[in-house]
């Protein structure tokens, strides 16, 4: 055969090579994403070719060498072509907790995973393998390796150089996806917490404290706040409702932002050594501690998270990349279960909340404001049809609060709810969406409401709250109001940092 009837078969190879791993394994990532506009799908098609060509660079290098092709190559088709299959499926969100569940899973549980499905998709896996294989026999694989080698180098730099300017939008992309998964899941964040001092016998009030911790609600799109839509039309019907809409935070997005809400880590320091976890502080006092959760546990807060007596995440095979998420509402049977098992304690409820794409965040009855967006194709998008999706979702965390609210109301021992988020949203400002910094997210929301045992039992601290309410606060206040009213001797905080304290 002449040399170029050879590298002519070289070229056809290497394109039904990606062809074929795009349609069976890349393209997974994108079946899901809602796209109704030919603008949204001509540019996630660019966007998958993209993440593809890059890859095709690694996989030109594997086909050098034909054992190393055989073996390497057949591995990662077959397990990254079964990974696309639970992503085509049903939509999993590929990730460290993802890895760390599926080594923890028993055999009776994988069993139960098997069906036909899976069986048919794992056949015609095998014989694709199979006639790639028989094709590869037929070349040369080294033949033009003068022209590729440099092209495929320069294919692999453009993943790193797009995945840095695109916000690691590629590397939460099958194939990447799953080595940057289990590369996380071996790297487990450090973090130096230290353990409280505990005193025999220390004293403490003996509250129901409910933690909720939103995620991308801004202050100015709360009715409570003059907002001029009703966004919050049971809360602002509630009594002992106070909405504090002065809240500070720097940190942007919640790896950043949950560490210094639930340590005594300040906003103003970077310093990751030796903080205080709150849960921590309430075991010391053997004040049971509960989180419940509806996403995933990032590396940044999860030793933190992990200090919690009991945890439970209910979605936990899908991160806020799927499209299908359980709605917050879901929290709730877990939450009716535990506070009900003991006099007292801390309940943590981390939202899903207000989180891109903001329409599998609420359920039909909370759509009131349309038109609605239709498509995660933001340029494709009117900035009307954003905002109403985003109020469409604090309609819904208005809802949810109520209800945690109802279930507070039926407990004898006084309680107390703390709903803060993680930071606020950009709507367009500065022409900027989402989690693109602007002073919207520097602002999020915060409400608290108490029980009339409560206030009856803590007088002073409604009074300090009320003359609090419009001070402009960090998020440094959550660690040492929880302290506070704790009324305990048992540990420290800062009295200036507690909105339970006249500052």
């Amino acid at each position: 055969m002449g040399i170029g009837k050879m590298l002519k078969k070289v070229i056809v190879f290497h394109l039904i090579l990606n062809v074929l791993f795009a349609c069976f394994i890349t393209a997974s990532s994108y079946y899901h994403i809602p796209l109704n506009s030919f603008e949204g799908r001509f540019m996630y098609f660019i966007h998958l070719c993209v993440v593809q060509s890059t890859f095709a660079g690694i996989l030109y290098f594997i086909t050098l060498y034909r054992p190393i092709f055989k073996v390497l190559f057949s591995l990662l088709f077959v397990s990254l072509g079964v990974t696309a299959f639970w992503i085509y499926s049903i939509n999993i969100s590929v990730s460290d907790a993802l890895i760390e569940a599926t080594l923890s899973t028993k055999l009776y549980i994988i069993k139960d995973l098997i069906s036909a499905r899976l069986v048919v998709f794992f056949i015609i896996l095998l014989a694709v393998l199979w006639g790639v294989l028989k094709f590869y026999k037929k070349i040369d694989p080294k033949k033009g390796a003068s022209l590729f080698l440099p092209v495929s180098l320069c294919l692999i730099a453009l993943f790193f150089y797009a995945d840095y300017k695109r916000s690691h939008s590629f590397s939460s992309k099958l194939p990447y996806a799953l080595f940057y998964s289990i590369s996380d899941y071996c790297h487990k964040e450090s973090i130096s917490l230290k353990k409280p001092l505990v005193q025999k016998n220390a004293s403490f009030s003996k509250l129901k404290t409910v933690l909720v911790i939103g995620e991308s609600v801004r202050a100015d799109h709360l009715g409570l706040n003059g907002y001029y839509r009703q966004t919050t039309p049971k809360l602002s019907e509630r009594k002992n409702i106070i909405s504090l809409n002065n809240i500070y935070t720097d940190k942007t997005n919640t790896s950043l932002s949950l560490p210094c809400i639930l340590t005594d880590q300040s906003i103003l320091s970077e310093r990751q050594d030796s903080l205080s976890s709150i849960f921590d502080i309430y075991n010391s006092l053997k004040i049971p501690t509960y989180w419940i959760g509806n996403q995933l546990l990032e590396k940044s807060y999860k030793p933190i998270v992990e200090t919690n007596q009991n945890i439970e995440i209910i979605d936990k095979y899908k991160s806020y990349w799927s499209t299908d998420k359980k709605q917050d509402l879901s929290l709730l049977p877990s939450f009716i279960k535990k506070i009900h098992r003991d006099e007292y304690g801390l309940y943590s409820l981390h939202m899903i909340g207000s989180h891109w794409w903001y329409e599998d965040k609420y359920t039909n009855e909370y759509r009131k404001y349309k038109p609605i967006i239709d498509g995660k194709y933001i340029p494709s998008l009117t900035k009307a049809q954003i905002v109403n999706s985003y109020d469409n979702t604090i309609l819904y965390l208005d809802a949810f609060l109520d209800s945690v609210i109802k279930v507070l109301e039926k407990e004898n021992t006084p309680s107390v709810l703390i709903y803060i988020s993680d930071h606020g949203e950009s709507l367009g400002e500065n022409g900027r969406w989402l989690h693109s910094h602007t002073e919207a997210l520097t602002n999020p929301a915060m409400v608290i409401w108490f029980s009339n045992s409560f206030k009856e039992k803590f007088p002073e601290k409604i009074i300090s709250l009320l003359e609090n309410k419009n001070q402009k606060l960090s998020t440094d206040i959550i660690f040492h109001s929880l302290i506070d009213i704790l009324n305990t001797d048992n540990a420290s905080f800062n009295t200036s940092e507690s909105i339970f304290c006249k500052l």
